[in-house]
């Protein structure tokens, strides 16, 4: 008698079929779980590093950090993260870039620092022993600084002062020196000598589009020539350098990038950001919107042009910013040169608005509207022949419309904050 039947073939089959589905099905949950797990570690490490980056900028704030020098740091314990800081000069701003690996994951971010003023005054005017005398349609809002003549009401040809109070905050005495800008020696010292071995010539032609991250060699163009910007769009780590002159149409596209020429022109309805620093004149035409942070910048140098004024040569407004333009960002003047007190180093035309600072260190003839801080020597009105120094007709001051959030220039003490995030 037979005990042991004959297994079918297809049978067999079946289970082998069964077994190596089964196997595949556990192979793949293992696989899943290995890899779940690998994401998450991935995902960790990611995190570490964005945090990382994000107390290395923290840190900027609360320490001096070197320039131009990779300072290493370590946020953790764990031996494996490893992040750096670097500190640059980019213009009138500081330049920040900070990155962060932990194991094989990398972040990076790249951002421009400026101060952010926990308590922004409207105006601070220097104590040249006399008084701020408003007249017309002017009204500054917020805490002042003034001499310690104060202010009163004025007249010129028959206008009065027409507001009700003097001004809308409260006022403490001014002394007489102007609050320094911290790094305005260093940017005077760009300016002559901006030309390093770590600069790239790039070329400049009708249509061309350039952006050079600032992780790379600063991009250079420079001409003994004027430069003429037009149809043409520059944005990033861009010097563009003229020994004469140069002129920005509104066809062109400008972005973070840095000129440098004695005289600056601005044609009508520019539209960008940048930093302009000359030496002899900056001149901004009507219907220009020059977005944040722009910097408009001014520097040691008398101007030899001149207009006529009242039948007397006077020399011609250093910075001119026309109506009907929106500047955000910042005007500066800064000279130390012993200059008439009936001379205009800043003019700004009314219906022109300056949304940020205006630093004079001579005499500002304000018609338009700043809507954040003013710092000057004096302020300036030629009208009816006359020249009115220290009187301010139909200007206005606010800085209430400033957002809280504004970064600008590094005066005082106060901590560094990101103006806004490159790449």
């Amino acid at each position: 008698m037979r005990l042991l039947k004959k297994i079918k073939a297809g049978a067999l089959q079946y289970v082998l079929v069964i077994s190596v589905i089964i196997a595949i099905i556990i192979s793949a949950f293992i696989s899943l779980v290995y890899l779940q797990q690998r994401m998450n570690i991935k995902h960790q490490f990611t995190k570490e590093a964005i945090a990382a980056v994000q107390l290395g900028f923290e840190s900027l704030k609360h320490q001096k950090t070197p320039y131009d020098l990779k300072t290493p740091v370590h946020f953790y314990d764990n031996e494996i993260a490893v992040s750096t800081l670097i500190k640059k000069h980019w213009g009138i701003f500081d330049l920040a870039i900070v990155n962060s690996k932990v194991k094989n994951e990398f972040f990076q971010k790249i951002g421009l620092l400026g101060v952010q003023h926990s308590k922004r005054e409207a105006l601070y005017l220097k104590d040249n022993n006399n008084a701020l005398v408003l007249v017309g349609k002017t009204k500054i809002t917020g805490t002042v600084a003034l001499p310690k003549q104060g202010v009163k009401s004025g007249n010129i040809a028959g206008v009065s002062f027409y507001g009700n109070p003097l001004i809308n905050g409260s006022r403490k005495a001014s002394s007489s020196s102007l609050p320094q800008i911290q790094n305005i020696e260093f940017v005077k010292d760009f300016y002559q000598n901006y030309l390093t071995n770590e600069m790239k010539s790039i070329e400049l032609e009708d249509g061309v589009k350039i952006h050079q991250s600032f992780t790379n060699t600063t991009g250079l163009y420079t001409a003994t020539k004027p430069i003429l910007l037009k149809n043409i769009s520059l944005s990033g780590n861009i010097v563009v350098s003229s020994k004469t002159a140069i002129i920005v149409e509104a066809s062109a596209n400008l972005e973070d990038i840095i000129l440098i020429a004695p005289k600056i022109k601005i044609e009508k309805n520019t539209t960008g950001n940048f930093q302009a620093l000359a030496r002899k004149s900056i001149e901004v035409a009507s219907g220009c919107t020059l977005n944040y942070p722009t910097a408009l910048i001014l520097l040691n140098e008398n101007d030899t042009s001149v207009q006529v004024f009242n039948g007397e040569e006077q020399t011609k407004e250093q910075i001119h910013v026309s109506k009907n333009t929106l500047v955000k960002g910042m005007v500066v003047y800064c000279s130390d040169n012993n200059t008439s007190p009936y001379k205009t180093q800043i003019q700004i035309d009314d219906s022109a608005v300056i949304k940020g600072e205006v630093y004079c260190s001579k005499n500002l003839a304000l018609q338009g509207s700043v809507f954040g801080s003013v710092y000057t020597n004096n302020f300036i009105v030629k009208k009816s022949g006359g020249v009115y120094v220290n009187h301010l007709f139909n200007g206005t001051i606010n800085v209430k419309k400033l957002p809280i959030q504004y970064v600008g220039l590094l005066i005082n003490n106060e901590s560094n904050s990101v103006a806004k995030w490159l790449d």
